[in-house]
């Protein structure tokens, strides 16, 4: 009998009556050699990271990487330890939500600055390594149950007469890192520890595997589309996501209390569990959908998988309920192809044209083209990304930069509606606002007459020549303005010089004035996808 046939009967073969087995750290199982870079980090955010693979899209990424993990002492407590949750008084967590925090996410060695990943993180990663390895290996995701990586260090064992049972293959496990994904845009946020694994597909990435372990506050078990557009946001989805069809869905509770949710898309799998102190457990799985080689996995073995890991207890002592959420317009879901379309290359060659135009007219010996349309975010499942038109110009004034002297050169980008709202964002905050403030800059946000309002942000920098240096001093200016207009799109200019070149924020916002409104199709606004 095929199980995947007869839900019901798939449900008697995988459903354990015994509860959720305590969270246990295996520290033979932990990463020793350390965190991929951080880019692919922020590409697992959607779900899709792994070794040797990664996806960006947009401009919005840095890269760090982190230093190995050693192993811990067998003698520690393995058992993840957490203060008092406050997620109990709080009475609909699915209202709630965390303030964004720039160091739970990118923990850092005291001693060498380093990305490093939390005992947390390691714990879920051993975890999952126990639970999912096997199926990893026999799907030919992983060389064999632990991800062993080759080092290469047998191999020049070998080759020197060495004795290679002393080489180090590295069992990496699975890599886990700490996720925080924005509530409504980033007016609260999400927590979760996820790792997955990727493949290249032709261009693209196609994730084959991801778990994500979710901290209670901001999600819902209802099933519903899984995208960043909507608060709170779905654990799992019932919709059409890998194909045009929906999946297969059940939904059955365990005697320990536990919710387990299949969605069965006949060539890829979701899984949820939803376990009785508020976290929850998110498994993807995609045997065939798409381009690449198949991953074959039976769905009752995933979902046994799946129940084999534990409930754990997180810190929740930052858990606030969200009381009132200002209104911002749906965002964008990714997208990557929208910026290779004719609507949007000719949007952003007219919006450029006409720009330059309106320049001329201000400094008749400015310049401005090269238009591009880009789509600003991270690839990834239900993930958010702004729409964006960009062009490059110079300034009829001269600077020197690194002993050359030329012209100023600036970029302008014009942003499309969706997904953000008039502001500039504090550094280390992750606000809804369309600017940002870096660590260094001074920022300012302020409205204006004709109903615009503006966000600028500056950065004055003094290089002095040190004890017997011969070269000059000189100052470096930068300077990015954004005029958020009524009609709800936006147009910035970035540029930088040396010196007293005359430009300040209000020559900038002239030129910003006498911009015209970019060219796109009003009509076309954000959906909210079926899955």
């Amino acid at each position: 009998m095929n199980l995947q046939n007869d839900p019901g009967a798939m449900f008697r073969t995988v459903l354990p009556e015994a509860p959720p087995p305590p969270a246990e750290l295996d520290l033979d199982q932990i990463v020793r050699d350390g965190y991929r870079a951080r880019r692919r980090h922020r590409a697992l955010l959607g779900g899709a990271a792994t070794t040797g693979v990664m996806a960006v899209a947009g401009l919005l990424v840095i890269g760090v990487v982190g230093l190995p993990i050693g192993e811990a002492d067998p003698a520690e407590n393995r058992t993840v330890q957490a203060d008092p949750p406050a997620a109990e008084s709080i009475e609909d967590l699915s209202m709630a939500g965390y303030p964004y925090d720039h160091a739970w996410e990118y923990p850092e060695d005291p001693e060498t600055n380093a990305i490093v990943a939390p005992e947390e993180a390691q714990a879920v990663g051993a975890d999952a390594t126990e639970a999912f390895g096997q199926l990893l290996a026999d799907a030919g995701i992983w060389a064999d149950p632990v991800n062993t990586n080759d080092t290469g260090e047998c191999e020049y064992f070998a080759e020197a007469g060495q004795n290679v049972e002393e080489c180090d293959d590295v069992e990496t496990g699975l890599h886990v890192s700490p996720l925080q994904r924005p509530g409504n845009y980033g007016q609260t946020y999400l927590r979760s520890y996820t790792g997955g694994a990727a493949e290249e597909a032709g261009d693209e990435l196609r994730t084959t595997f991801n778990v994500e372990v979710l901290w209670p506050g901001g999600w819902t078990p209802e099933p519903g589309p899984i995208t960043d557009q909507l608060f709170p946001q779905h654990l799992i989805s019932d919709g059409a996501y890998y194909t045009d069809e929906a999946p297969d869905f059940e939904t059955s509770t365990l005697d320990d209390g536990r919710t387990l949710m299949t969605a069965d898309h006949g060539c890829a799998y979701d899984i949820a569990v939803v376990y009785p102190n508020g976290t929850g457990l998110r498994v993807t799985w995609d045997v065939d959908c798409g381009d690449g080689d198949p991953h074959p996995v039976e769905l009752a073995d995933l979902t046994d998988a799946a129940l084999a890991m534990p409930q754990y207890e997180f810190d929740t002592s930052t858990l606030e309920a969200v009381d009132e959420l200002i209104d911002v317009p749906t965002g964008w879901v990714d997208d990557t192809g929208w910026e290779y379309t004719p609507e949007a290359i000719d949007g952003a060659a007219a919006s450029v044209i006409g720009a330059a135009e309106a320049l001329e007219q201000v400094y008749p010996e400015a310049t401005l083209g090269d238009p591009s349309a880009r789509t600003l975010g991270i690839t990834g499942r239900g993930l958010v990304t702004t729409r964006s038109y960009h062009g490059y110009g110079t300034l009829p004034y001269e600077t020197t930069i690194d002993e050359m002297t030329g012209p100023v050169n600036f970029e302008l980008r014009y942003y499309l509606p969706g997904g953000w709202v008039p502001g500039i964002n504090q550094f280390l905050d992750r606000g809804p606002s369309l600017a940002g403030c870096t660590e260094t800059a001074t920022c300012e946000y302020w409205e204006g007459p004709d109903g615009l309002s503006w966000a600028s942000e500056s950065v004055v920098t003094t290089y002095e020549p040190g004890a017997g240096e011969t070269w000059e001093a000189y100052t470096d200016n930068v300077l990015e303005l954004h005029m958020f207009h009524p009609d709800g799109w936006a147009a910035s200019i970035h540029v930088s010089w040396t010196g007293d070149t005359p430009i300040d924020a209000d020559m900038i916002g002239q030129i910003l004035v006498a911009m015209p409104a970019p060219v796109y199709d009003e009509d076309e606004v954000p959906e909210i996808p079926a899955g």
